[in-house]
């Protein structure tokens, strides 16, 4: 095989697992050599194993090696190149006998698998000619093919073997800006179908009698946590049994959020389920079942279930349509485009049909929102053609008796108005908890735990909804990240803030420099047009005895240094992120020592009022930390709170505290 300029000219890429590829089972370091004799070896493609790995891989244990060689144009020598690598398992790349890339763990004892799902690496080749491509690889989930996990795994298509291709380097910003964007478009349409979901829960919590609204709501609900697994199937690095579960989950939920569908348009046009939906519903559970544990591939009950569920959603809005059931033809229009892009994308999926990758993501997009926006055309417009209704009863009740009715019209007017503004109250209260909560939930469950490292962490709204956020997060290599948040205010809008914070924060924490994670949230909390609304963060990031940290308008951070028991205040001036585009926030490092203490707070602390009106001395922090710094970080954080208390007395809080302690031990 040639890899010339040519072939990889105009985007075009080379497929190496197309070619037939020398294979051996077991493990011998001396078969990475370039110059290894590898004549007798057998030859394979990775179509022949996905066909039929039991006969493509002879002697099979769930380790081998396989090898390649290919001729390399002198016009590419000393030009990168961009690889990337799927499988399942484990692997090590070798060109010439040289170690490239190595994906996952290949150890005698067990393996640690990862799925490349696509990554780039680099590979430049220094001279022309023939070179060899050896790549030992492990997949001992798989190393039984016929029975148990491994007969599991075959059966949902989960195959030993990998592909491997090679491209431009130029291409590769370009594939990782669309993968990136097709992320952050998946969690908009989560968030905007999570958001439908609560909305119709709400509307059903609140008005039992319409349990349309709850059917909906677990179908919308489905919807958003389908693309959710999608994305996290396409974007992780789980094992081969984790994924096949996910994948499992993510086509159960799928289908269970079309039997929500179907509930819910015979609740709203036939009243009650039928006996036809109970048995169905059985039919369903026996096929989730079976896919669950991939009894069958040659019979898809699945998709013969969701085939005859949608055509029982089509019979009930054809029946709804000759009744003349008003409206119905809304949800018929949204329910008819979605079976045809559920239709057309299960087909293309299953290569039944070519369809172009425009027309597929168009499908999916259409699919996903229009029986949601259908659904909810339909009972706005129900609800406004019944306050319509009641309108002009009201109207023609008042011309019948207008002077007889008239004290009890303006009675009753005024205890509805009373009612009303009850329900309005308890509805704000109810949004507030869940807000609150909600809040709550997004903050760590628990603090990190490490063997030379103390963490203790504290936080105190100021009303219902804070303003305030503290996040950890731990990287593949040990890096210990830390946020603490504060944005402009406090109530439902700073909430609102610290729930997108939270969201970028997890998508960006594992990058190594802080600078760059600052300006990318900024960008996006500006993108959001949040109008006004800030969020204030400091960002440290620790490994071994290493810190590196950085602030945009928050308040200074303290350092304990035990050696010469003195408070250090390390003080960074830059605007909150998403204030202005561009800033140019600033990083710099330390170092710690076993005994120093780092402390992280929000402005609630150093901004706090006495009864007086008074705000507490700027040296109470570092007063009250070099004092308590020999105890642990929560205890330290139990003094602050108890000095904050003390100063402000019977005063309400006027503003979030929050704390973050890391102490060296």
């Amino acid at each position: 095989m040639a890899i010339s300029a040519e072939s990889l000219k105009d985007g075009k890429f080379i497929e190496l697992d197309k070619l037939p590829w020398k294979y051996h089972a077991g493990d011998d370091a001396a078969w990475a050599a370039g110059d290894y004799d590898d004549g007798n070896w057998k030859s394979v493609t990775n179509d022949e194993i996905n066909s039929d790995p039991a006969a493509a891989l002879e002697n099979w244990d769930g380790r081998a090696w396989f090898r390649l060689k290919i001729a390399v144009d002198e016009q590419l020598v000393n030009q990168p190149l961009a690889w990337r690598m799927w499988h399942w398992g484990a692997s090590e790349i070798y060109i010439d006998g040289k170690p490239v890339q190595s994906y996952g763990v290949i150890e005698p004892d067990g393996d640690v698998e990862y799925n490349p799902r696509g990554l780039f690496f680099p590979v430049v080749f220094g001279s022309g000619g023939t070179h060899t491509i050896a790549v030992r690889y492990s997949f001992k989930a798989a190393s039984d093919l016929t029975s148990g996990r491994g007969g599991w795994l075959r059966r949902g298509f989960y195959m030993p073997g990998f592909r491997l291709i090679v491209e431009p380097a130029e291409n590769t910003a370009v594939k990782l800006e669309d993968r990136s964007r097709g992320e952050r478009l998946d969690y908009v349409f989560i968030g905007l179908l999570s958001a439908l979901a609560l909305v119709h829960f709400l509307l059903f919590v609140f008005y039992r009698q319409a349990r349309g609204n709850l059917f909906y709501s677990f179908f919308v609900l489905g919807i958003a946590a389908t693309i959710w697994l999608s994305s996290l199937t396409n974007t992780a690095h789980f094992g081969a049994i984790t994924a096949l579960l996910g994948d499992i989950a993510r086509q159960d939920v799928q289908s269970l959020s079309v039997i929500s569908l179907l509930a819910f348009l015979y609740v709203e046009f036939a009243g009650r389920p039928s006996r036809f939906f109970w048995i169905l519903l059985l039919f369903w559970l026996v096929s989730l079942v079976l896919h669950a544990a991939q009894v069958y591939r040659a019979f898809p009950f699945v998709l013969v279930m969701l085939v005859i569920t949608l055509a029982d959603c089509l019979r009930i809005m054809i029946r709804a349509l000759v009744k003349g059931r008003d409206g119905a033809w809304i949800i018929a229009a949204g329910i008819g485009i979605f079976v045809f892009g559920v239709a057309n994308n299960v087909a293309a999926e299953r290569d039944i049909i070519e369809v172009p990758a425009w027309l597929y993501h168009l499908n999916l997009y259409s699919t996903v929102l229009c029986v949601p926006l259908a659904v909810s055309l339909y009972l706005a417009r129900n609800f406004a053609r019944t306050n319509r209704q009641l309108e002009a009863q009201l109207a023609q009740v008042q011309e019948l008796s207008a002077q007889q009715l008239e004290h009890e019209r303006t009675e009753a007017e005024l205890r509805l108005a009373h009612e009303r503004t009850q329900a309005e109250n308890d509805r704000r209260a109810q949004e507030l908890e869940e807000a609150r909560q909600l809040q709550l939930s997004m903050l760590p469950k628990k603090v990190p735990q490490f063997p030379h490292l103390e963490i203790a962490a504290y936080m105190r709204p100021a009303s219902e909804v804070g303003g305030d956020y503290y996040d950890f997060h731990l990287s593949e290599d040990g890096t210990l990240t830390v946020a603490v948040g504060d944005a402009t205010g406090h109530g439902l809008k700073a909430g609102t803030v610290v729930t997108a914070t939270k969201g970028l924060f997890i998508n960006l924490a594992h990058a190594p420099d802080i600078t760059d994670t600052f300006r990318q949230i900024s960008h996006s909390l500006k993108g959001m047009n949040l109008r006004g609304l800030f969020m204030g963060m400091t960002m440290l990031k620790v490994k071994n005895n290493l810190v590196n940290l950085s602030c945009a308008g928050m308040p200074p951070v303290l350092v304990y240094r035990e050696n010469d028991r003195r408070v250090e205040e390390i003080s960074i001036k830059a605007m909150p992120l998403g204030s202005i585009a561009n800033f140019p926030y600033k990083q710099m490092q330390i170092s710690l020592s076993v005994g120093d203490t780092i402390m992280l707070m929000s402005d609630g602390f150093p901004e706090m009022f006495n009864e007086a009106g008074e705000m507490i001395a700027d040296e109470t922090a570092k007063n009250v930390l070099a004092e308590t710094a020999h105890q642990s970080p929560q205890e330290i954080i139990n003094h602050f709170v108890e000095a904050g208390q003390n100063w402000a007395g019977t005063r309400p809080a006027d503003d979030d505290v929050t704390f973050v302690v890391l102490k060296m031990i």
